[in-house]
Parts: structure tokens; sequence; C-alpha cells
């Protein structure tokens, strides 16, 4: 079974997939941190924005609303989910798991 894991990074993309809770953790903390992701297949999963972002930390009524339902995130997508900001200086840790870096919608995705 082949499965479609070809995703167009840099350019603005709607992907569907299950709202599910991320298990990207800070140092130092305990428990689920509010960072979600989309579950799009066995394979593929794409986080909703770098844990950097303050934004990362979804909003209660939209967890509510989606968490475990299927969703349709439009936005822009990096190839890395990275956990600072990237600098001159310094490169960010990063982890090898595609990631939303500008969300422009979440909705309920048709069936």
């Amino acid at each position: 079974m082949q499965y479609n894991t070809d995703l167009q990074y840099n350019k603005e993309v709607t992907l569907t997939g299950t709202y599910t809770k991320s298990t990207l953790v800070k140092r130092g903390m305990a428990g689920h941190s509010g960072h979600y992701k989309i579950v799009i297949n066995n394979y593929m999963e794409v986080n909703l924005l770098p844990p950097y972002h303050k934004e990362s930390v979804r909003p209660e009524e939209e967890v509510e609303k989606f968490e475990g339902k299927k969703v349709a995130v439009t936005g822009i997508i990096t190839q890395t989910t990275a956990f600072s900001e990237p600098s001159l200086e310094d490169q960010p840790l990063t982890v090898n798991i595609p990631c939303f870096i500008t969300i422009k919608s979440i909705r309920l995705a048709e069936e």
C-alpha cells in the first residue's frame, strides 16, 4: 500500500487530518503542553505551529471544537519543527516532523 506523503513546503496548502494532542514537550514541563497536530495517516503528522510561537498553545475553544475530529488546516508548512526561533547566530534544535508556520484557517473537514 502506498501513502501520499509528498507535501509542498513553504507554500500555502490545505491538509486534512485528525486534530490530536502533540507529544512535543519542553524541558522541565510535566503533562500536556497545549500543543496540537493533525495526523494525516499512519506515517504523516504535521504540528500546528512551532513551540516557540505563543500561538502554538491552541485556544481552549478550538480544542473543544476540534479535538479528535477530522479537520482541514490551511497554512504554510516547513519540513521540520523548530523548538526555538532561528537566528543568524544559532540554528534551532529541530525534529523531522513537518510543521505549519502559519495557519490561515482550521475548520471541520467535509466527509
